[in-house]
């Protein structure tokens, strides 16, 4: 039987998963991971036009600080095998009230997101949002499983202007929704982040299932 450490500092955690991330807009930490790991949008930046092949997490800060960012995020990418890693995940995250999975990079595997789902079932107190591209991975996963309430999927759009369609297997559950990518008109309820310094400030739509389609405008 395989041994799980409990963590008795954050420092131990880190060591292991690497350190969550802190982004200006997010009200609450985040993780993020390589996107040259993302499986769909690996394939997605090499088209023309697509979301992914104007990324915004190749560039900004993310590109400006690369030298320093990238290894951690390979890191983590690397720490998510260890059996360690959800005691570690729920030590970092420390019963925030909300967290968002991934500011860059995505889901790695079914027994990613599994993981994922564990720590919000032993965190029900927390309310996470996970955007994804991963839509078979998460297909795969309600397939057999039920993902817990307080883990919003929001399935990723792959063009601007053309909104998401949830699979007819994903269809009625409750907390898979999706995000769309506009330049005019919004298509769902619009995230006014860009209003305000790109900043979230009291809003938390993203985390609520009640919001089946959140709208952001290209960045």
């Amino acid at each position: 039987m395989n041994t799980i450490t409990l963590f008795k500092t954050k420092k131990e955690a880190i060591e292991l998963a690497g350190n969550c991330t802190k982004t200006s807009k997010m009200p609450c930490d985040s993780y993020s991971l390589p996107t040259e790991a993302c499986i769909t949008g690996s394939k997605m930046a090499k088209i023309k036009g697509s979301i992914c092949n104007n990324c915004y997490a190749n560039k900004g800060n993310y590109h400006r600080f690369k030298a320093n960012i990238l290894p951690m995020q390979y890191k983590r990418l690397n720490s998510i095998q260890s059996n360690d890693w959800i005691p570690a995940m729920i030590k970092l995250i420390n019963n925030q009230p909300f967290f968002r999975w991934h500011d860059s990079g995505d889901i790695q595997s079914i027994e990613h997101f599994g993981k994922i789902c564990k720590i919000a079932e032993l965190m029900p107190n927390t309310k996470f949002w996970i955007p994804t591209r991963e839509y078979n991975i998460i297909k795969e996963y309600a397939s057999k499983n039920v993902i817990p309430s307080n883990l919003i999927v929001r399935l990723s759009a792959m063009f601007i202007d053309k909104p998401v369609i949830i699979p007819d297997s994903l269809k009625g559950i409750q907390n898979i929704t999706v995000s769309n990518v506009h330049s005019k008109d919004p298509i769902g309820i619009e995230c006014e982040s860009y209003k305000h310094g790109g900043k979230c400030n009291d809003c938390r739509k993203c985390w609520n299932s009640d919001y089946k389609a959140i709208s952001y405008k290209i960045h």
